[in-house]
């Protein structure tokens, strides 16, 4: 049989490799999410939040749950960050932001800071390339009077930070791209 006349056989957006994987697929519909004590979970892609705007729980057993287990992945090519470079310095605020905010590094003209800036890849082992089109990752950290005040910054095109729930989902998924 050709694969002209094996294609006209298959379902609609099926083709071989599918069908081959389709052996070792397991189907979870109808089956209820749990932790790892075997409690039932309707949810796993949202924090306990205080109203639909509000800060997150402390409460969310879920949650920490989920994170915990994240933290705790031992697989070397799916650390995030693992490969970075960082310069000491020092920030020079020069002009006063006291009507935006109450920061204290920014309300005088002139007021120095020490900071650290850190840039890193996302992903990529030791001896990957530097070059190759990467998640990056910018970093600061300001030493001030009322203590430490970090600034993240990471170029990826969708935003996963409105519900940390979803951070351990999305570094998945790209690790698994």
């Amino acid at each position: 049989m050709d694969d002209k006349q094996s294609s006209e056989k298959r379902p609609v957006g099926q083709n071989a490799k599918q069908q081959q994987l389709d052996k070792y697929r397991i189907s979870n519909v109808g089956k209820p999410l749990t932790t790892n004590e075997g409690r039932k979970i309707s949810n796993d892609q949202y924090q306990l939040k205080v109203g639909p705007r509000g800060p997150s729980l402390r409460e969310d057993r879920d949650y920490l749950e989920k994170m915990t287990h994240f933290v705790k992945e031992e697989i070397l090519e799916r650390i995030v960050h693992p490969r970075g470079y960082g310069a000491h310095g020092e920030f020079v605020c020069y002009k006063s932001m006291k009507h935006v905010t109450k920061a204290c590094f920014l309300q005088e003209a002139g007021q120095k800071t020490p900071v650290f800036n850190r840039f890193s890849t996302v992903q990529g082992r030791r001896g990957s390339k530097d070059t190759a089109r990467d998640m990056r990752c910018w970093g600061a950290k300001f030493y001030t009077e009322e203590g430490n005040y970090d600034l993240t910054t990471i170029n990826n095109p969708v935003l996963i930070n409105n519900d940390a729930m979803k951070f351990p989902d999305a570094m998945h998924a790209y690790f698994n791209k």
